[in-house]
């Protein structure tokens, strides 16, 4: 930033940043990661215009989260909530209102019931429905695509065990990175019997390292492109949504309910940008939109050197009038400049430790 380095003197240049208004410093510095805020929104809003949104119908619940599962049961059709009809499985989530008592009406053994409870845990409130067993997406390279799974194919079976519902596929497949399985598949009229290796992933999960499967395909949904003005619309609530869950994951980073070992650096960053290519260009799309929200969320966090801290300083100095010296600065950068260096050493060592397990 012009005048930073202008701090020794005694004098200073009328242009230098550090002698503007503090509020025009703070537009100065938010500029910086209300960038990657607007880079975020304009890809999003592109993505929702071109490729459309997709909706998960409203299927029968398949599993609740463990504080509200003897309410909504497996097998449950959700017809409404608060009064409002629920047409999609997003449609649940737009209309329960958090720590207030919520109407359900759901359709059980043919019957028509209501569930009125407290949502006194909105964070830990989850459904998850029954996905139909139909191929949405193959991964382009993807070990599916490789064994001949096509998009529309129904997967009745995998070895001798029937398939009635996604959420099957995925466990089967998850457990078995280290064989082949025999998908049994409907191809319009055909039934076909097709061999694939899944290939072996790994997440980390605290201290542990857990392996898994994937094949490289994704369930069916309902896409339909919006007009421009609930585009806009459309695209300001998956920002939020996005965000919200950025400011989760933090938070629980800095209250330690979260292991700084799930931290990434460069290696992690080119690693997640060649998976998304994988997947095709919307997805690498949707990878540069969430990692700009996460630089616009993670910049503005009050600690040194980030902006933020920047944006706090300067708020300091407009609220009580009170400038802070040059002295104060240059220390500050410095100790900024140090904290900068560790984290990227701790990050890519994060990274050099997953490569050496793996």
């Amino acid at each position: 930033l012009k005048g930073m380095d202008n701090f020794e003197g005694t004098e200073r240049d009328e242009d230098d940043f550090m002698v503007k208004h503090p509020l025009k410093r703070i537009a100065v510095i938010f500029s910086g990661p209300f960038a990657n805020f607007i880079l975020a929104f304009i890809l999003l809003l592109f993505m929702t215009l071109i490729y459309g949104i997709s909706y998960m119908p409203n299927t029968p619940v398949y599993s609740v989260s463990s504080h509200y599962d003897s309410l909504l049961l497996r097998g449950d059709s959700i017809v409404s909530v608060n009064e409002k009809q629920v047409k999609y499985y997003t449609d649940i989530f737009k209309y329960i209102k958090p720590n207030d008592i919520n109407s359900f009406s759901v359709m059980r053994n043919n019957e028509l019931k209501r569930v009125i409870f407290n949502l006194d845990k909105p964070d830990s409130f989850a459904i998850f429905p029954e996905i139909s067993t139909k191929v949405g997406f193959v991964s382009p390279s993807s070990p599916a695509e490789k064994a001949g799974i096509m998009k529309n194919d129904i997967i009745i079976a995998i070895d001798s065990l029937t398939i009635n519902i996604w959420q099957e596929i995925s466990e089967v497949i998850k457990s078995s990175y280290d064989k082949s399985v025999t998908l049994k598949v409907l191809r319009g009229e055909e039934t076909l019997l097709i061999e694939v290796t899944p290939e072996k992933k790994e997440e980390q999960i605290d201290d542990s390292i857990r392996y898994y499967g994937v094949i490289g395909i994704g369930y069916s949904s309902e896409t339909i492109k919006p007009t421009f003005t609930k585009g806009i619309i459309l695209t300001f609530e998956r920002v939020n949504f996005i965000t919200t869950s950025i400011v989760k994951f933090l938070s629980q980073l800095f209250t330690g309910r979260m292991s700084v070992k799930n931290l990434g650096g460069p290696i992690s960053i080119y690693s997640m940008t060649g998976e998304s290519l994988k997947w095709g260009f919307d997805s690498f799309l949707a990878f540069v939109a969430f990692f700009s929200l996460n630089l616009f969320i993670f910049n503005l966090i009050p600690f040194p050197p980030l902006d933020g801290s920047y944006i706090m300083i300067f708020l300091y100095e407009f609220l009580f009038r009170k400038k802070t010296t040059a002295k104060f600065m240059n220390i500050y950068q410095q100790v900024g400049f140090i904290i900068l260096m560790l984290l990227i050493v701790f990050v890519s060592f994060n990274d050099i430790l997953r490569l050496i397990i793996k």
